[in-house]
């Protein structure tokens, strides 16, 4: 299995048509994105708007145009904690003309013996979106709601602390999508990176990644598990891939300059990658 993996392209179509020559000159089998899809909107009046526009016009007209050129290569779509869940629905009409599929919370059988799943929240942030931000290990958020937002019910409206706290936490689902699959034999694609690692580092020196995804990936050991959210941390750590155990973690990065994308093969058990900026991983 060939995987042409990326995140955190926030609408930036350059680097969607990028992803697909990439994916196209490697012969991927399929193309994967870790969240954060669409443009970054915060106002409250045209955000899903210009969120949904993106996906029903620019991101499906390119995939269509790749689609006839690549017919066998699957494209999988995870959100992030940028993007609008309600936006993010526009996705499933992707998935209706067998564009893309839809990742977050999904798993599907992508050969004999492997899976891939996804889960796109991450752990509380003091930014305004709270759709695809959900409570660590069951640990109390320790940000400001005073200008939280939703729009899981259709509209964008105000999120009170203690709706936020009845959602499951990253802990919790986790453990439920274990269940859908062999997790020995799944390829985890999650928006947030796990914690203390060299993928979670930020330009301050602070980890931020997820406590319960570690301990995830500790008790499972998948082969291999994707991330994204924390753009500069391979530049500030100096990796992009590093090993929990068995498992092999990635995070690609992401700056305005450069495509950073990550061509990954899985063969009986083994995994090589190679980053379109840093090369290939250390052994």
């Amino acid at each position: 299995m060939r995987i042409a993996y990326t995140a955190d392209l926030h609408g930036n179509l350059s680097d969607y048509r990028a992803l697909c020559e990439f994916a196209a000159r490697h012969e991927a089998h399929a193309i994967v994105v870790g969240g954060d899809l669409l443009p970054h909107a915060i106002r409250r009046d045209d955000a899903l708007t210009t969120q949904r526009t993106f996906v029903e016009r620019d991101l499906a007209s390119l995939l269509r145009a790749f689609r006839v050129r690549h017919p066998a290569t699957m494209v999988y779509l995870l959100p992030g904690n940028d993007d609008w869940a309600t936006a993010y629905d526009a996705v499933e009409e992707l998935a209706a003309e067998e564009l893309a599929l839809p990742l977050h919370e999904r798993v599907y059988q992508i050969s004999d013996d492997l899976w891939i799943a996804g889960y796109a929240c991450v752990p509380p942030t003091p930014f305004s979106i709270k759709d695809f931000e959900r409570r660590d290990e069951g640990r109390t958020q320790s940000f400001s709601f005073e200008h939280a937002l939703t729009s899981r019910g259709g509209a964008i409206r105000p999120l009170q602390y203690h709706e936020f706290e009845a959602w499951p936490s990253i802990a919790e689902d986790l453990a439920a999508l274990a269940a859908r699959s062999d997790p020995r034999r799944t390829v985890y694609v999650c928006h947030t990176p796990p914690a203390d690692t060299p993928l979670d580092l930020m330009s301050n020196r602070r980890h931020v990644g997820s406590r319960a995804l570690r301990l995830f990936i500790e008790q499972h050991q998948p082969p291999l598990t994707l991330h994204g959210h924390i753009h500069e941390a391979p530049s500030m750590s100096g990796a992009y891939t590093t090993r929990i155990g068995t498992t092999w973690c990635v995070n690609p990065g992401r700056d305005q300059r450069r495509f950073h994308g990550v061509l990954i093969d899985l063969t009986d058990g083994a995994v090589r990658m190679e980053h379109t900026v840093y090369g290939v991983q250390p052994e």
